[in-house]
């Protein structure tokens, strides 16, 4: 039987990760997972019910249930109101179960109907897909990030300072790295990539070429 690559990618906002881990997936025919995205998903479902804050966990079948998807090609859910509200909820260790339990259906399925998989999100190698066979953990210094969105945001037309986004970003990584529950790591067997100097491809080609043919 042939065998199957499984991708882990952790990374802290704004890094590149997604765009990467989506080309790395097409490059070797795998099955993608945004995982951020889909506390995003729960994030903008969280925002349009009005829900109280107290009612959060009562109500978390409601913000997981049915996720498909057309769900993760909202445009809503990359906006930074959603992102700071991601931030916020997945702190939830239910969420964090609940939405477990989806990433485990999505690596079973992958290995059964595909090559493999390439995830990227806060804790895959660590939690979500111990058993990866690849993992990398992708970073940038913060303040790089901070302009690679600034300049996304304002291509977008989005009113936002670089100050505004430097400060969301420093405030979302001490949330994914301080929460009790599956914190922001990198994992021991890792490899490291700054691509603070690195262009997307220049980041996606050195990735590809650290994962050797199967």
């Amino acid at each position: 039987m042939k065998n199957k690559l499984l991708i882990a990618i952790d990374v802290p906002s704004a890094s590149g990760k997604g765009s990467s881990a989506a080309k790395i997936a097409e490059h070797f025919d795998l099955k993608y997972l945004n995982t951020g995205a889909l506390y995003r998903i729960c994030a903008n479902r969280y925002s349009k019910l009005g829900l109280a804050e107290e009612n959060f966990e009562v109500n978390i079948s409601r913000l997981t249930d049915k996720i498909d998807q057309e769900n993760f090609e909202n445009p809503e859910l990359f906006t930074e109101k959603t992102g700071e509200i991601a931030s916020k909820i997945a702190k939830n260790p239910k969420l964090r179960a609940a939405l477990f339990d989806f990433q485990q259906q999505f690596i079973e399925n992958s290995i059964k109907n595909s090559n493999g998989a390439a995830i990227d999100g806060r804790d895959i190698a660590s939690v979500i897909m111990p058993q990866a066979t690849h993992k990398f953990f992708v970073t940038a210094s913060v303040e790089e990030r901070a302009k690679r969105r600034f300049k996304q945001l304002k291509e977008k037309g989005d009113d936002v300072t670089f100050e505004e986004i430097l400060q969301q970003l420093k405030t979302r990584d001490e949330n994914d790295k301080n929460r009790a529950s599956s914190p922001l790591v990198m994992d021991k067997d890792a490899i490291l990539i700054d691509n603070s100097d690195l262009n997307q491809e220049e980041t996606l080609a050195k990735v590809i070429n650290l994962i050797p043919l199967f």
